[in-house]
């Protein structure tokens, strides 16, 4: 399990969350994921069964956005990007090298050609789509409010009113409640999605979205603080549409992306994968997505 949510319940029952060092511990974690390093081989980790003379694929993953990516207790990158990509290599016959690389630089590092996909969690965009291949979806989880306050009673975006939100930044929860006919009066980005949840317990928010996995991931680790939940979006909205981007120059691998994609869903390693992750096998969801706009 992620070491750093491990620590937020602590944090919440001895009333650490008000104090300086818990945002210290918290920009530590974070500066340390920031390290664009290969990921490190332990014993945790998966061994590929394929022959050392292998194709390898550079992956780049932002190793903050559980349980998508993020470090485990032995500082290696784990996740159900990372589960998913070595999965689909085995099944397509080319090894996977983990690269835990700063948001801010995993486009550009596709841009040059440093590495050769993406995953991270990356809704479909039109601009996307015109700029790097696009894998068929991959995880159909739209973006969801969690909230403490019980007497909010959030069922449609017509309750929300004053109700300040916290979101990751530079986010589409971010652009969504920012901006257009969603703006709402209070929009409050943090740099990862503890701090928001952080920000919510200490009561500076009033609810956070957020992806609806990551947002149910953290939480299921913080019972107490018995959350609320409303997905303000299905699984047909384009922040549910996540794609695995591709270098533009490699079709071929594209096609062996897509063609592992749809192999693990036949042979149930998909369903075994979204379950371990999300609690809910999510192939039929999956088979339900259609590209937006088409």
């Amino acid at each position: 399990m992620k070491t750093l949510y491990k620590v937020l319940p602590i944090m919440l029952s001895v009333g650490l969350f008000g104090c300086s060092n818990s945002t210290n511990n918290a920009t530590t974690q974070e500066n340390a994921n920031n390290s664009s390093t290969a990921a490190v081989e332990n014993k945790s980790q998966f061994v590929s069964k394929l022959p050392d003379t292998a194709p390898i694929v550079k992956l780049s993953t932002d190793a903050q956005f559980a349980p998508y990516g993020f470090n485990d207790e032995y500082g290696s990158v784990t996740g159900f990007d990372i589960d998913l990509m070595r999965q689909i290599g085995e099944d397509q016959g080319f090894k996977v090298e983990i690269y835990s690389d700063p948001w801010e630089e995993v486009f550009e590092n596709l841009d040059n050609k440093t590495r050769d996909m993406l995953a991270a969690a990356v809704p479909y965009s039109a601009e996307r789509d015109r700029k790097y291949l696009l894998s068929d979806p991959y995880a159909p989880l739209p973006s969801s409010l969690v909230y403490l306050d019980k007497s909010l009673e959030l069922k449609s975006l017509k309750d929300l009113g004053s109700v300040k939100i916290g979101v990751l930044g530079d986010t589409v929860q971010h652009k969504y409640f920012s901006s257009g006919e969603n703006k709402v009066e209070s929009v409050t980005p943090y740099p990862s999605t503890f701090l928001a949840v952080k920000a919510m317990a200490q009561g500076e928010v009033d609810a956070v979205a957020e992806d609806a996995g990551a947002l149910r991931y953290i939480m299921n680790d913080l019972p107490d603080l018995q959350p609320n939940y409303f997905d303000y979006e299905d699984i047909h909205a384009e922040s549910a549409y996540k794609v695995l981007l591709v270098e533009r120059d490699q079709p071929e691998l594209l096609e062996k992306v897509n063609a592992g994609l749809k192999s693990l869903k036949e042979n149930g390693t998909y369903a075994t994968l979204t379950t371990k992750w999300f609690g809910e096998d999510l192939t039929q969801a999956v088979s339900q997505q259609r590209k937006p706009n088409t």
